[in-house]
């Protein structure tokens, strides 16, 4: 298996050893039922499956730790043994992962089971996922075509309302001036005496006529 490896270099006694300790883990520990369930990894694309683990293990310790990630997938590729016991893997991933180590571990199962049953390798829940990210990218798409839509419709409208008051004032200011209301020129301001009729002509005979 692929933990052996990592256990490479120790004699035969002390792997006897360590796999009686791994026995008594595994007698005393408790494991989620899906962990009866088998997976084989011929089955699973494992080429989605290692950016999950990434992001997992960052989720639970704080920072993309590749020495986890490597082992991890390392448990997984085994291609002596193409279905690995759970159990195992979590026994060996303690030393990693700590406290977390189940809660890495359920998730993982239940992602590779998933991905066994389809037909592309690829876990179910993830397809989902990838659909439901398409569909809020659609709709944000749609929303943002929407507000660009109304604001060229807002923007319109205020042209609109600014030709019609610039009009308005053009047709204020002019009436009043040149021509009256009716049209007409108005006339002009009365210019003396002679406009009443009541001017007298300097040319007059008479003497005694006031000027």
């Amino acid at each position: 298996m692929a933990d052996a490896g990592f256990f490479k270099g120790t004699s035969a006694d002390q792997d006897r050893r360590f796999s009686d300790k791994e026995l008594k883990l595994l007698k005393s520990m408790k494991f989620p039922p899906e962990f009866e369930k088998k997976v084989d990894m011929r089955k699973v694309n494992l080429t989605v499956i290692r950016p999950w683990i990434v992001s997992k293990v960052v989720e639970l310790v704080g920072f993309e730790d590749e020495v986890v990630v490597e082992y991890a997938m390392g448990l997984l590729e085994d291609d002596v043994q193409p279905t690995p016991d759970p159990r195992k893997m979590q026994i060996n991933l303690t030393g990693f992962l700590t406290k977390d180590t189940p809660t890495f571990m359920s998730a993982l199962w239940t992602l590779l089971l998933e991905a066994q049953e389809s037909p592309a390798g690829v876990p179910r829940s993830m397809v989902e996922a990838k659909k439901e990210e398409m569909r809020q990218a659609k709709a944000g798409d749609t929303r943002a075509l929407e507000e660009r839509d109304r604001r060229v419709r807002l923007d319109d409208i205020r042209a609109n309302e600014r030709e019609a008051r610039g009009a308005g004032r053009g047709r204020g200011r002019g009436r009043g001036r040149g021509r009256g209301d009716d049209g007409r020129a108005p006339r002009g301001r009365d210019s003396g005496w002679g406009a009443r009729g009541g001017g007298v002509s300097l040319h007059s005979d008479s003497p005694d006529t006031d000027i």
